[in-house]
């Protein structure tokens, strides 16, 4: 969480993967890998600090959304810190569970937070849809569910201004939050197909047997 100042800040645009496995099993035992979230190469040449992972499976269910730090790399692949990998993947629904009505796309932009009767102040939206959005902030610094919230979201691309809405807490816990849009502006559908255009230029990676977690363990390196 950031206070404002007169000038936004610009969010680390970090490195996005896209990556497919053939069933939630076979996360489990990638997880198992190592201490963080292992990603095979390539990897960006140019130095990253931030990276978002896009988790997929065949049968369509919902999209695992990870977001972390890249510790290490190496021409072997990089290691990141992703420190709610493994809870979040044992709270993914079934084949046959529920799906959501609209889709998440993970995103790492900043937001400003205004509730009722105290200042603003600045946090990081993880993903973003049509009908709301998720935020690196707990109930300490938002209330409690049903409380309504101002918005700003503000975009990377400098011919997006920033977009304003008002969004109604839904859920809250120790380091993030779930946020419902009641009202948006027009700029909204901008701001949600410049993050689907981000991800459509990604191209899909297939975990397959020949990732060290079927194999032997990876050594870390130090980029």
């Amino acid at each position: 969480m950031a206070r404002r100042t007169a000038i936004y800040p610009v969010p680390d645009t970090g490195w996005l993967v896209r990556y497919r496995f053939a069933s939630v099993i076979d996360l489990y035992r990638h997880l198992r890998l190592g201490k963080g979230f292992f990603v095979p190469p390539p990897v960006p040449g140019e130095p990253v600090s931030r990276a978002i992972v896009e988790i997929t499976f065949p049968d369509g269910g919902d999209t695992l959304l990870l977001h972390g730090n890249v510790r290490a790399r190496s021409s072997e692949g990089a290691w990141l810190d992703v420190p709610s990998a493994r809870t979040t993947a044992r709270w993914m629904a079934g084949p046959a569970g529920p799906r959501r009505e609209q889709t998440r796309m993970a995103c790492d932009l900043f937001v400003e937070v205004r509730p009722r009767g105290t200042d603003p102040w600045l946090c990081r939206a993880l993903d973003v849809s049509a009908g709301g959005l998720r935020l690196a902030a707990g109930s300490m610094e938002l209330g409690v569910a049903g409380d309504e919230l101002d918005l700003t979201m503000l975009s990377p691309n400098p011919k997006l201004g920033p977009v304003r809405a008002r969004a109604r807490l839904a859920w809250a816990g120790v380091r993030e939050a779930g946020l419902q849009l009641v009202t948006t502006r027009p700029e909204m559908s901008a701001l949600l197909q410049l993050v689907e255009n981000r991800w459509s230029a990604v191209p899909e990676s297939d975990h397959d047997g020949a990732c060290p977690c079927s194999q032997q363990p990876v050594q870390q390196r130090a980029s």
